[in-house]
């Protein structure tokens, strides 16, 4: 039986989760300078004073609301790295793929992330949980890779994230289509692999021969 304590706590999480997601969407639309205690609150629909019984302070709540969002992705990028995948995908197929994935979350999307993990990185009490993220994120590359057969495929999954947060950056400014962007992040991808395959001895065979022969 719940007891009127334990209906008490749930309801008292409830509350505070609801004003971290209120947080959240503020941080979304105007940066932490929209984030005020009568703000929150009335995004979350609760009364003005509620933002102060549950947090000390407005920098107190960001922290909280950032740390929160950083750890669900990172909950969730945990659980991508466990998904086995089609490994007999060709290069035109994932680049349509990637092209479905930009398409369902666009620039906006790709910018909100960007910005909540630099104000975390920013934030020295909350630089642990955004290098948690980016290590799961480099556990993702890792498994995906590793079921594609590259061999020691933790020595490129830190290259494959730089990709691929390079080209989230890109995506605000709109260089190029959305479909060209994902077909040059899929090209980018797998000239990498080639690299990573051939190994320091194949590349630099490779790059020696582009310098042109003394006269």
């Amino acid at each position: 039986m719940v007891t009127r304590a334990q209906l008490s706590q749930e309801r008292s999480r409830v509350r505070r989760d609801e004003l971290l997601a209120a947080a959240i969407d503020l941080f979304i639309e105007g940066g932490s300078r929209a984030i005020t205690h009568r703000a929150v609150a009335a995004r979350a629909g609760l009364p003005p004073a509620t933002t102060t019984y549950y947090f000390e302070s407005i920098d107190e709540l960001i922290r909280e609301a950032l740390s929160s969002h950083i750890t669900q992705w990172t909950v969730e990028l945990d659980a991508l790295a466990q998904i086995d995948i089609d490994v007999s995908v060709s290069l035109d197929e994932a680049a349509t793929f990637m092209g479905n994935v930009f398409a369902h979350r666009g620039p906006e999307a790709a910018a909100v992330e960007l910005s909540i993990f630099l104000a975390a990185a920013r934030e020295p009490g909350l630089r642990h949980a955004a290098q948690a993220a980016i290590t799961s994120l480099e556990a993702v590359a890792t498994s995906v890779l590793g079921q594609l057969g590259v061999d020691r495929p933790e020595r490129l999954a830190a290259m494959i994230v730089s990709l691929v947060a390079g080209t989230a950056l890109r995506r605000q400014a709109g260089v190029y289509a959305e479909d060209e962007e994902a077909r040059i992040l899929t090209a980018a991808v797998r000239d990498l692999v080639a690299a990573h395959t051939l190994g320091p001895d194949g590349v630099d065979r490779t790059l020696a021969t582009l310098r042109p022969e003394p006269a």
